[in-house]
Formats: structure tokens, sequence, C-alpha cells
């Protein structure tokens, strides 16, 4: 086993476990997944056809009119986290990875006009006329864990950012999940979709060769904010509830004995205080 990240060879026995998909159609199949024992970051062990999976992706059924108040206050976190690294409604801003585009349809209700996406495996997005030039912000949201080549990636956003511009990589952080307890991380390890997950120390280190300069590292996902019912804590009880799976975040609000608990409530307005470092964010500026 070789991590495609740090490049550790691995020899002998290596920390390893079967996990789930928490995506509902495909909930009765199981992945293997390992660490590397060098940088910590963990790897989908088995080739898939990603196009199978990818055929019917709950996050690609997303549209503008699936935007609610929730998904709103929680691009709005994420938007103030651009703002704070310089990007302006005057940047060129590329959601690289953008699924339907709903990040985007709220970047351009917030004023933002220089605005591309791509997606491989998204219809609307798929057109790769939108890698063909510079931009002063590019953003790449649960993106990095997904490619087969992270480090390719790495390389591409670099291409596609003008010197000076601004790298934004949101995704999972691999030191926060044990495989001794995969269904506890499930929703972070998102078998069969993640195929390489960094640990945080191989997150601050990307670019490095390339002269990237990390800005800011935020230790939570923008999905954690202080707005009651909106933050990670919350959302991670929600599922418990049910059958804990993404589906969930797509589907109307459901209620049930174990969301009437008090303890529900507790989440709902203090779930902040307490979040997990399991999706984090790295701010770099490129050389």
């Amino acid at each position: 086993m070789r991590c495609n990240i740090c490049g550790h060879e691995a020899s002998g026995e290596v920390e390893q476990a079967e996990v789930r998909s928490n995506v509902r159609k495909f909930a009765q199949e199981r992945f293997a997944v390992w660490r590397c024992p060098e940088c910590r970051s963990i790897h989908a062990r088995d080739d898939v056809d990603l196009p199978h999976y990818y055929a019917d992706y709950p996050f690609h059924q997303l549209d503008d009119a699936g935007a609610d108040w929730m998904l709103k206050t929680m691009y709005r976190n994420l938007l103030s986290r651009l703002q704070a690294a310089g990007v302006t409604r005057e940047s060129s801003v590329i959601d690289y990875g953008c699924g339907s585009g709903v990040f985007l349809s709220f970047l351009k209700e917030q004023g933002y006009g220089d605005l591309a996406g791509y997606d491989e495996y998204s219809e609307s997005y798929a057109d790769r006329a939108a890698i063909e030039r510079t931009y002063d912000c590019v953003m790449t949201q649960d993106v990095i864990e997904h490619v087969p080549e992270p480090l390719e990636l790495v390389q591409s956003l670099h291409e596609l950012t003008r010197p000076g511009g601004i790298i934004v990589i949101g995704t999972p952080n691999a030191e926060a999940i044990d495989l001794a307890d995969p269904e506890e991380r499930v929703h972070t390890l998102h078998q069969p979709y993640h195929r390489h997950i960094l640990s945080k120390t191989a997150l601050h280190g990307l670019g490095k060769e390339l002269g990237w300069e990390l800005l800011k590292y935020y230790p939570t996902m923008y999905a954690n904010t202080k707005v009651p019912f909106v933050n990670s804590a919350f959302v991670s009880h929600y599922f418990k509830c049910f059958d804990n799976n993404v589906d969930l975040a797509l589907e109307p609000i459901k209620v049930n004995l174990k969301v009437l608990s008090p303890v529900t409530l507790a989440h709902a307005l203090f779930g902040y205080l307490w979040p997990p470092e399991c999706d984090v964010m790295a701010v770099f500026k490129r050389g």
C-alpha cells in the first residue's frame, strides 16, 4: 500500500476498517479503508465504478429551490471566510467541484458577478472551458477527497489561480476519524465517494513545493454556525435520530420521539460550542 499523498510505502500491518456507505441506496454495501502510518491520511483500498455511484448522488439533486434558510445561513458563513481572505465582489471566483451550482447562485444573489463553476459529474457544469482561465479565488469544498490523485488536483488548482490569488480547500480531517469505530464518522468517511482523506498535517503542507502560503486554518466546517439548528453537532444528532444516512440533509424535516428530546434542543442551541474537528478548511495564498 502506497500513500499517494506523502509517498510512504506501507509494509506489514496497517490500520484498516470496513465501513458502509452513508447514502441510503448503497447503505448495505461495505468498503475497505486504510490509514497511512506516516501522514495519518486515510485511503479507500479498492477501485469502484464511481460513475455508477454518482449517477444518483444526493447532492447533485439540490437546486436553487432547495437552498432554504438553513443552507443560506451556512453559505453566509462560508462567504465570510472568503471575504476574510480578501475576496470581494470584484474578484473572479471559480467553485471547483460545484455540484449543481447552488453556492454560485448564492454568490450571484450577494452581488458577485465574475463567477464560474466546474464539476465533471454535474451535467450543467462539466464544460472544461471554465478551467481554461485563471481566477482571483479558487474554491473547492469537499472535492480533494473525491479525486483519485489529490496532488494532481493541487497542481490544477495552482494553475487555475493567478499569482497572489486565494485557494480555499474544505475537506474532512482524517486525524479525527477513529477506524476502530467507523460508524461514528460514517459521514466523514463517506464511502465510496471519498477516495483519499487528508490528515490535518497533510492538508497544512499542501502546495508547499508550489510556493503556497497557509493564511488561515478553520477547525470546523462552514456549516457550524451560531444560528440555532445550524451546526455540525445538531446535524449529526439529527441524522442519528433516524437512519443516519446523508439523504436526510435533502429531505423535509422529520420528527420522532428522539428528535423531541431535550438533548436535541441542547444540540440545536449550543452544538456549535463542541464541534468535532472532522470537516475543516485551509485558506492558502498562491505565490
